[in-house]
Order: structure tokens, then sequence, then C-alpha cells
């Protein structure tokens, strides 16, 4: 009898231990969001770069993208010198733990106030309404040090069906 209830507490535990870990992987993602939204909103271009894989490729819809961090930062440098950013959480982020990685969605409409001086050319896959309201899915993965990073950065022009 004590064998079977030793036995209880020790799967018991097991599997609060690894709802945990799931749990805090998952915290670990959304808070890689949020840094990620006050990045876009406050022009932060280091901010933005901070949550992105070095490897990172960039999908935008219609367009061939790119791929690398390097190139990410020469791409926001217009986008962020032209106008500033207000995101609108239309469906939070949904995160599928696929071990080391991760597929997140989510619904966001990100408004975009020109900045009256600027007069930059953007690059295509730039947002350029004043209004764009999409569904994305990004894959994330851990990198050396265990921190979760973005890896594929892509979307659709319209919401998902869901929303």
């Amino acid at each position: 009898m004590r064998a079977k209830i030793l036995h209880i507490v020790f799967v018991s535990w097991a599997l609060i231990a690894g709802c945990t870990t799931v749990t805090a992987q998952e915290d670990e993602i959304s808070a890689l969001y949020g840094k990620w939204r006050a990045a876009v909103e406050s022009s932060n271009i280091d901010g933005y770069l901070a949550v992105l894989h070095e490897d990172i490729s960039l999908r935008p819809p219609g367009v061939l993208g790119l791929d690398g961090k390097a190139a990410y930062g020469r791409f926001l440098v217009p986008v962020f010198s032209s106008a500033n950013y207000a995101i609108q959480i239309d469906t939070p982020p949904k995160i599928t733990l696929l071990g080391t990685s991760a597929i997140v969605e989510y619904d966001y409409t990100i408004s975009r106030h020109v900045v009256a001086e600027a007069t930059v050319e953007l690059q295509p896959g730039a947002l350029q309404a004043a209004t764009t309201s999409a569904h994305y899915i990004d894959i994330v993965t851990q990198d050396g040090d265990g921190a979760w990073r973005v890896r594929l950065h892509s979307w659709s022009d319209s919401p998902s069906p869901t929303q």
C-alpha cells in the first residue's frame, strides 16, 4: 500500500513538474511577444531585434521577404523613421510547443501613423496602410542559451477565420 501511495505521489509530482515547465515556456514566449510589441510601439529597433533569432526569416504576403537579423535591421530603419505604430491585440498569441520550438498564432490590428517630415521609401513587405488587420503565424525557437527567439515571422492579409 505504501509503495502504491509513493507511486501516486511520484506520478502526480512528475505531471505537475511537466505542466510547470510547459507553463514556464509559454510564459517566456508570451513575455517575448510583450517585449516585441513594446519595441514596435516605441520604434525601438534594438529592442525589436533582441527578440529575433540570428537566422530570422521574414515572409510577408506577396513578396520574397528577407533572411538574417542584419538584413531585418536594415529593413526596419525606414519603417520606424517614417511612422509610429500602435498594436491592438485582436486574438492573443496561441502557443503550440514542439520541444525547443513553438508555433505562435495571433491576430493583430496595427495602426500606422506617418511622420509628416518622413520621405523614405519602404521596402516590399513593409506595412504601408493606415490600419492593417492580419493573422500572424510565427515559429519561435530556443537559442543556445535557452532564450526564445523568433525564427520565422509571417502573416496573411486577413484575420483568422475563427475571429
